[in-house]
This record gives C-alpha cells, structure tokens and sequence, in this order.
C-alpha cells in the first residue's frame, strides 16, 4: 500500500508543487491557515514538525516566524523541492514515513503539525502514535483533514447549478452524502490551474470523525479543540463553504505525567 501511494505522490510531485504555488491554494490561504495559525499560536523558538510537509510552503512560514522546523514527507521529489524552496531557511528535511518516524528522538518537539495528511494515509493511527512519542509532555499537535462529513473526496458531492460567471465556479444546491459511516479508500482526479489532469489519480482515506478521535484517545492525547473554519472574508467565490464546512481541524495535547 505504501509503495502504490508515494508512486502517486511521486508522479503528481511536480503538478502539485505548482498548485500549490508556494503559498497554499485560495482554500488554504482564506479558509484553512488563519484556523491552523491561531490554533498553533506563537511558534518563535519552539521545536516543530512538519509532518507530510509536501512542498513546504508551511515550514517555510513557521520556519520566518522563529520556529526551528523539521519537515517530513515520503516523496524524495516533494522534499527536493522543499530544499530548493528553502535554502535560505534553517530546515532540515527528511525523507521519511510519518507512520515510523524511528529516525527522530522522543519528546523532541514542542509543536507537530500535519497539514491535510491523515486522509491520505491508510494506518493514521500509526502516524498519531509516532506523533505521541515525539511530542514533548505539553506540547500539542494539530492537525487538519477534509471534513469528513461533507468530503467530497469520500463518499459525498454537491449538487451544483450552472457556473456564476463572475465567481467562475458552479453555486452549489445542496450536499448529498451517504455511507458516511464506511470506512474505504476513495481516488479522486485532480486538475491543474490551467484544467489539465494531473499525471495520476490521488487515494483518500474516508473515515467518521469519531474514528480520528478514537485514535486519539487511545494514542494518548486529550483533544483540546476542533474547529469547522468558515472563511475569512466574504468572498462569493467560496459561497458553497460559506454553508458547509470544508475542512476539520483538530487540536491534541500530550498531557504532563503526574508525579508519582
């Protein structure tokens, strides 16, 4: 399974690095970041992982802010990238599997983020074990996915009217969701800014919210918060996710051991 899915990540490197574009696509930048940002708070002098960092444009950011960042992805492309993207930046990078991340030390960091990762990896509960282990008793991950309640890359769409010409998307009707319970892999095909497919299709993992708290718990975290974020401004073009959430995002504390 590991093999088939960095074969994708390998074959789309490039595609999505430039939708990415070094900055997040519209959805990150006025929907998802200012959430992640806020939930993360103040990272100056602190140690974090980037867990699945992709292109890096993340670790980058925390990275000017004072964070001392470490940034993990399976893709040997995607972290090629990261270093040519950061080489005016003090990050160090490696290419590793967040579901065995042996080659980092216990308690090392103070802050992990794992940005819209977890639904692409088949044993999450892996990787929030390893997330445990590494965090630094009261230091806390966050961590973001799709909505799964409302996933289009699961087993939900919209239904959609015809194009708003001045937005250039398609207003949405209504959202149809069924088998949300169904734990199963999905594949979505995703296109470029200029409309053309991307060299191969992406897996997703469907999961309930209630599956990601349960690994959770039983990694050991005590979930501090979860957030639906709306977006920042009032932009028409994000009407669909002005009435359905888009993405999910959790906030997770390792808590202190108490003295004995």
């Amino acid at each position: 399974m590991t093999d088939r899915l960095l074969q994708q990540w390998e074959a789309n490197a490039a595609a999505f690095a430039a939708l990415i574009g070094g900055q997040g696509t519209p959805h990150h930048r006025e929907i998802l970041n200012p959430c992640v940002e806020q939930l993360l708070g103040d990272v100056n002098g602190l140690h974090l992982l980037d867990a699945g960092c992709g292109e890096g444009y993340l670790a980058r950011h925390y990275a000017e802010r004072g964070a001392q960042v470490v940034g993990v992805d399976f893709s040997p492309k995607l972290i090629e990238i990261c270093k040519r993207q950061s080489e005016k930046l003090a990050i160090e990078y490696h290419v590793g599997d967040i579901c065995n991340l042996s080659f980092l030390k216990d308690a090392s960091f103070q802050r992990i983020l794992c940005n819209l990762v977890l639904l692409n990896v088949q044993h999450y509960d892996k990787a929030l074990a390893e997330f445990y282990r590494v965090l630094e008793p009261a230091g806390f991950l966050v961590f973001s996915i799709v909505h799964p309640a409302f996933n289009i890359y699961g087993p939900g769409r919209w239904e959609l009217t015809e194009k708003d010409p001045k937005t250039g998307r398609r207003t949405g009707r209504y959202f149809v969701v069924d088998r949300y319970f169904e734990e199963k892999e999905y594949f979505a095909q995703w296109t470029t800014r200029s409309g053309e497919d991307f060299p191969q299709e992406f897996s997703f993992f469907h999961r309930p919210i209630s599956s990601y708290a349960q690994a959770l718990f039983k990694a050991g975290f005590q979930l501090l918060a979860m957030e639906e974020p709306k977006p920042v401004t009032s932009n028409p073009f994000f009407e669909r996710e002005q009435r359905i959430p888009f993405f999910l995002v959790f906030k997770a504390l390792k808590p202190k051991r108490e003295k004995t």
